[in-house]
């Protein structure tokens, strides 16, 4: 067994805890199975052509493993392998030394349809494409570092209905199963979008059945672990999420939801429901204290403010209320973040045309001072030291950069289209930008504050947040419904989560 499988199992072993004793019982499950009932190819982007015009070459030898059982094959000549398993829902890891890993979810029903899966397995790329790993997300990966994404139902229709074709194919050789896996209809072996294929009952299989990699619950959380993305888990939630923020330990994760709560997750049991904490109006922003003892909401609403949660509690400690801004608009909360010292409280205030930060008595609430910013602030951040506050203007498109300590506005720094969100790398060197109106992310200088990138992601970014060793920065895009995640230091794509069909990525946090 090489290295890298080796260290795979240790990994599953150690994060999942009972993983050998399930995997026994599904391996006892997969040898009742009745036929190959699990099929599929694994090729690389090439010069060579299908016949229907599409280029690939397939892969010999890629190691083939159903994770979570001890079950493994290797590919054929022709791409190929083939499994017997009983009907449920699967995460395959396909790895092959000097090109990579990819992973693909796939669900095998009863019946005489095999379910049919290819992959995409080109050098230097890690591909993923997971599913829950069951009710709860009991299965999901709790290390330090692994991201976690509250993705929200997408506004609009749902998906089509109707997953899973009610006939079956009449197939009995390696090239039948190979030309339906690569060619599904169209001639597309890559994404196998189109038509039904050629079956004895045409009306029994509806398009899409086999290519809708992710079924998930439209509000769900994410927990991504970049270094080894097969492993990706799910919950389902019971309302629409948006921002998230643990506490110092990584043991409770606060999700803020459409339902003006803020729900509190056991993110060391299975991401339990401890409590959901009433607001009293939309939470616009979720952060936690230099200090670790409270999380920070600002809430707008007919009684705008801050609410101060204690960590050690989970209880409202107290609310402070928001001042009118300068021109007489009331006072609405878009970001707040808090010194270092725990003394004072900034919050950024805005409308489409305006915007100002204000500064508060972290105990009292009595305003101490206010300062225009740009307009229509949606973002802010403070850099570890507590000398910079960063605050993103969507409207006028750049940051107002802060002296914290002064409370003077240094200057402004034009970044993409309608920026969201920022997030700073633990030591403060650089800034990470959303443009959600560009597709890009703009990565700022931490000690001279000037643009040294513009990094394309995926559509209309929103959500940031910075790994806590400052390798790795998450972007959730909502146009895309995906996760971008990149290099920190190069601004380098390391991979591009499968898209969720019916959600939208919006708030990420990073376990510590």
């Amino acid at each position: 067994m090489r290295r890298g499988a080796i260290a795979l199992v240790v990994a599953l072993v150690l994060v999942m805890g009972v993983a050998p004793v399930s995997a026994r019982n599904r391996d006892r499950e997969i040898e009742k199975a009745k036929g190959d009932n699990l099929v599929g190819i694994v090729v690389s982007t090439s010069t060579n052509k299908t016949p229907g015009g599409q280029p690939y070459d397939p892969l010999e030898g890629v190691e083939i493993t159903l994770q979570g059982t001890s079950y493994k094959t290797v590919t054929d000549t022709l791409g190929m392998f083939r499994f017997k398993v009983p009907a449920g829902e699967y995460i395959i890891v396909a790895q092959k030394q000097g090109i990579g890993m990819a992973t693909r979810a796939v669900q095998v029903k009863d019946g005489p349809t095999p379910a049919m899966v290819n992959i995409v397995l080109n050098p230097g790329q890690i591909q993923s494409s997971p599913f829950s790993p069951g009710p709860g997300g009991g299965g999901a990966p709790l290390a330090p570092g692994t991201a976690y994404v509250a993705f929200g139902q997408k506004a609009g229709p749902g998906a089509p209905a109707g997953h899973g074709p009610a006939g079956g194919y009449q197939m009995s050789t390696t090239q039948t199963y190979r030309q339906m896996i690569l060619h599904g209809g169209t001639g597309d072996p890559f994404g196998m979008g189109g038509g039904p294929i050629q079956s004895p009952r045409p009306g029994d299989v509806n398009p899409g059945d086999y290519h809708t990699p992710i079924q998930v619950a439209p509000n769900t959380l994410m927990m991504l672990p970049v270094d080894n993305p097969g492993q990706t888990g799910y919950k389902e939630l019971d309302t629409q999420p948006f921002w998230v923020a643990f506490n110092a330990a990584g043991t409770r994760l606060y999700v803020s939801t459409a339902a003006q709560s803020i729900q509190v997750l056991d993110t060391v049991n299975s991401n339990t429901l401890l409590t959901s904490i009433p607001t009293g109006g939309i939470i616009t922003d979720l952060k936690l204290t230099p200090d670790g003892n409270n999380i920070l909401a600002s809430v707008l609403g007919a009684q705008p403010g801050v609410l101060v949660i204690d960590t050690r509690t989970n209880a409202p400690q107290r609310r402070l209320p928001t001042p009118p801004m300068r021109n007489g608009e009331a006072g609405q909360p878009r970001a707040v973040a808090a010194n270092r010292e725990g003394t004072r409280m900034f919050v950024a205030l805005g409308t489409p045309s305006a915007g100002e930060v204000v500064a508060l008595d972290t105990f009292t609430g009595i305003p101490q001072a206010s300062l225009p910013v740009g307009a229509n602030p949606t973002g802010m951040e403070l850099s570890p030291d507590g000398r910079f506050l960063y605050v993103v203007n969507s409207s006028s498109g750049d940051v107002s950069v802060i002296d914290a300590w002064g409370f003077t506005e240094l200057g402004r720094v034009r970044v993409g289209v309608n920026p969201q969100k920022a997030a700073i790398s633990p030591d403060g060197s650089r800034v990470f930008i959303t443009n959600k109106g560009s597709d890009t992310v703009t990565v700022l200088n931490g000690v001279t504050q000037a643009p040294v990138a513009t990094v394309p992601v995926g559509k209309a970014p929103v959500g940031v947040a910075v790994s806590p060793d400052g390798s790795k920065t998450f972007v959730g895009c909502t146009g895309s419904g995906s996760v971008t995640v990149l290099d920190a230091g190069t601004g380098g794509v390391l991979l591009s989560t499968t898209p969720l069909p019916n959600s939208v990525p919006w708030g990420v946090a990073v376990k510590p």
